[in-house]
């Protein structure tokens, strides 16, 4: 019997440069069957930001929320993009130059070791991000530590189809984004950090955002 191979920050490095090397790949695998659109604007919405704000982008990827998230913060406000994908912080370095933003900068971290102050955020997102992390609980922690009081934490992300529609979970092996997010369980995990989440599904209990209030 072959020893599964555990799932680890090599892993990510490995799976996400590939997406970073080939964007247009990346936008189709990330495009939740046509929600696409909606489904990030209810994320930077559920933020509730405004004008000069400083806000997480978690595993940001290549960058595909900095567009968004600006046009609630404002020139004056700041973004912060994490990502451990040395090709995904290219991406983003090359889409913050085309737009000349001057109030973004961008980290190569593991999640799971922030270097951020307590108490310095006023947001913190995470698109297909957290399913992705090996050691996500840690990365939630270094979320709730982050944000200020009475802040959130707006998380996108897959799980398995719900009944009756189960028959179509092993699809989601097809999808490489998706491969670490069947071992954990985020919604506990959040819930069980910051205490006070609200959860809402989307397409077919595949997709859900979970909004998390630092207390």
């Amino acid at each position: 019997m072959t020893k599964k191979k555990k799932y680890s920050l090599k892993t990510v490095q490995e799976v996400y440069s590939y997406w970073g090397k080939s964007l247009l790949s990346y936008k189709i695998g990330v495009c939740f069957f046509g929600y696409n659109n909606h489904l990030r604007r209810q994320v930077v919405e559920n933020l509730k930001l405004r004008k000069g704000d400083t806000v997480l982008d978690l595993a940001c990827g290549p960058g595909l929320m900095f567009n968004l998230l600006q046009e609630k913060i404002g020139s004056k406000g700041k973004i912060i993009g994490v990502d451990y994908v040395d090709e995904m912080i290219k991406q983003c370095k090359k889409l913050v130059k085309k737009n000349k933003w001057k109030n973004i900068v961008l980290l190569k971290q593991d999640a799971a070791k922030l270097k951020l102050k307590n108490n310095s955020l006023d947001g913190i997102i995470s698109i297909i991000g957290l399913s992705a992390v090996p050691n996500h609980k840690a990365a939630i922690r270094k979320c709730c530590s982050a944000l200020k009081k009475g802040k959130r934490l707006v998380v996108l992300d897959g799980k398995e189809f719900r009944k009756p529609f189960r028959i179509l979970n092993p699809l989601f092996k097809l999808l490489r984004w998706s491969k670490s997010y069947e071992k954990k369980d985020l919604i506990t995990d959040i819930k069980t950090i910051f205490r006070n989440i609200k959860v809402k599904e989307y397409l077919l209990g595949s997709t859900f955002i979970a909004v998390a209030i630092k207390k």
